[in-house]
């Protein structure tokens, strides 16, 4: 009996992972494993002894008693284990048994070990099965050991069992590659195109992946479909070819409207404007322009007007600052006849309705009263206004902008303005850069505007460098607008065909710049030198390319080249 259990015993346990024993009634042993074995060579001693030593007397007299369970933590040798002891009724041989088991507390790092390299390698295969593009592992030696779900897709049905354990060279000798690339050795990445037994053609882009001492650890290859590589190439050239069309019908729109209201610009802050005003166009919500004096308001919300669907209806104007508060309201809405004292027999129509189907622009809005501005944001919300003296409401059909060279958000903060209706017109707000900030306009403008006088005046005046010098140095406190009158006043004053700084205000004539005439030069070709160079860069910014700047200056365009590189222009 004893001889057939000590059998049955090695059958069950001998590949158990932990220490064990298994003892009789009489505590005499049945069966031992080989890891125990090595538990009981550590401590040296028989097991009744060790049990005794371990559990205590009195445990260890109860541990034989049927159904008990005995757990204890105990140093054997220069290792600490975790002993378990649990006696068992074998109801198919009549025997009761006593289980004893030992742990290693040593293994249990390892187990921790062992956990988290599962974890990893769950990760990993997570990452490989979520990956779109076919990703194929392989060892040093080129013989495949993992291979991602999504390869049978990209390969138009080659299994996946069908290359696990191969390398590329037998997967081409069982035909699974009908025509492969000769790789290029040494190169890293290796990047080359197969065609499959499948007929589809397939990008496969291989990296090997390196230790520290710079031996191969394994090779990542990632596979690609052509076909969807090819479409998704293609679908990036139309989207390419899309982008291109609209930025070619943004720069007609922008070039024509700039020609309708002889609009001069060459600014990068100016040609970003006129895409927001484009932009704005489309739309029919309200604008708030706002800039300094002069700068040019009144000439963008005209253009915004031109480019909108209501650019048949009117384009109206009321400069809230120029008219009496006590007039402006009535402008504004209209009255019946005898409103007021003073009024038309016959009644008025007020800007807003003749407006109508067009646009209103609001001028100088932050000189509007703070009663008028209740009234005019309730029209806005309301889109209906009343005449002054009626009852009758008369429904709106306009576009409103606002302009102003006031900074409204401090006239809110004081008071002086309702936030309310400052939202209700600040939905699209466009800044107008003065002059100042932008001067490579300066000299443009200033020639657009001597083409229009010459032409008025029937004159055929030039500006002389000296004065466009100064031109560009100016401040500009009343920006395009004082660019503009300046310049009619030399067509008009000036007795030459040249315009040099004589015929220039006080102001300006006195104002030098250091750049024409420098102080710090030791000789002439010093000076002629640091003239040239700004005469080059003042050229590149007007005509932008370098053909059209070294035609200008009437030089070949390889002289001007080098040039450029004389003077680290480029």
């Amino acid at each position: 009996m004893i001889q057939s259990q000590k059998v049955q015993f090695e059958e069950l346990f001998t590949s158990f992972p932990l220490g064990l024993i298994i003892l009789d009634a009489e505590q005499n042993l049945l069966y031992m494993n080989k890891q125990a074995e090595k538990i009981m060579h550590a401590f040296n001693q028989d097991i009744d002894i060790m049990l005794r030593h371990v559990f205590g007397n009195d445990d260890y007299t109860a541990i034989a008693e049927s159904g008990m369970f005995f757990s204890k933590v105990k140093k054997i040798g220069q290792n600490l284990f975790h002993m378990q002891a649990r006696s068992l009724f074998l109801h198919e041989t009549n025997n009761e048994v006593t289980i004893l088991i030992f742990n290693n507390l040593e293994n249990i790092k390892e187990l921790d070990m062992i956990d988290s390299l599962k974890r990893i390698n769950t990760e990993l295969e997570n990452i490989l099965e979520s990956s779109y593009d076919g990703i194929i592992l392989s060892d040093k030696t080129g013989r495949i050991y993992r291979v991602s779900k999504s390869v049978e897709r990209l390969t138009g049905g080659v299994k996946c069992s069908d290359i696990m354990g191969k390398t590329a060279q037998e997967l081409e000798n069982e035909g699974y590659i009908l025509s492969q690339t000769r790789k290029i050795l040494g190169k890293n990445p290796l990047m080359v195109t197969q065609k499959l037994r499948t007929g589809v053609e397939i990008f496969i882009t291989s990296n090997r992946v390196f230790d520290e001492k710079g031996e191969i650890l394994f090779n990542v290859d990632n596979l690609r479909n052509m076909e969807e590589l090819n479409q998704l190439k293609k679908n990036m050239e139309e989207a390419r070819g899309l982008s291109q069309r609209y930025l070619t019908e943004l720069q007609e729109l922008r070039d024509r409207l700039m020609e309708q209201d002889k609009i001069i610009i060459r600014s990068a802050e100016m040609k970003h404007l006129m895409d927001a005003i484009l932009k704005v166009s489309k739309t029919d919500a309200n604008v708030l322009i706002t800039g300094d004096t002069g700068v040019g308001k009144e000439i963008a919300a005209k253009m915004i007007h031109k480019m909108s669907s209501r650019k048949e209806g009117p384009f109206v104007v009321i400069n809230c600052g120029a008219i009496p508060d006590t007039l402006l309201e009535s402008e504004l809405f209209g009255y019946e006849a005898g409103a007021f004292t003073g009024a038309r027999k016959e009644g008025k129509i007020g800007f807003m309705e003749i407006a109508k189907k067009g646009s209103l622009l609001m001028d100088e809005i932050g000189d509007l009263p703070l009663g008028l501005q209740v009234k005019l944001l309730r029209a806005i919300q309301e889109q209906t206004i009343y005449k002054l003296g009626s009852s009758v409401p008369i429904k709106l059909d306009l576009r409103i902008m606002a302009a102003t060279n006031l900074n409204l958000e401090e006239l809110v903060s004081a008071g002086k303005f309702r936030s309310d209706l400052y939202y209700r017109l600040n939905v699209l707000p466009l800044y107008i850069p003065p002059l100042r900030e932008r001067k490579e306009d300066i000299i443009p403008l200033a020639y657009h505007f001597l083409e229009k006088f010459n032409k008025k005046y029937s004159a055929d005046k030039f500006l002389s460098l000296e004065v466009c010098n100064i031109l560009e140095a100016h401040i500009w406190p009343g920006n395009v607008r004082e660019l503009e009158n300046l310049i009619e006043r030399l067509v008009i004053i000036c007795e030459e065909k040249k315009i040099t700084k004589d015929y220039l205000p006080g102001s300006l004539r006195n104002q030098e710049s250091d750049d024409i005439y420098p102080e710090d030069v030791t000789s002439l070709r010093e000076a002629i030198s640091k003239l040239e160079e700004k005469l080059i860069r003042k050229t590149l910014l007007n005509y932008k390319t370098k053909q059209k700047a070294a035609q200008a200056l009437n030089i070949d365009y390889s002289t001007f080249y080098r040039k450029l590189k004389k003077y680290n222009i480029l």
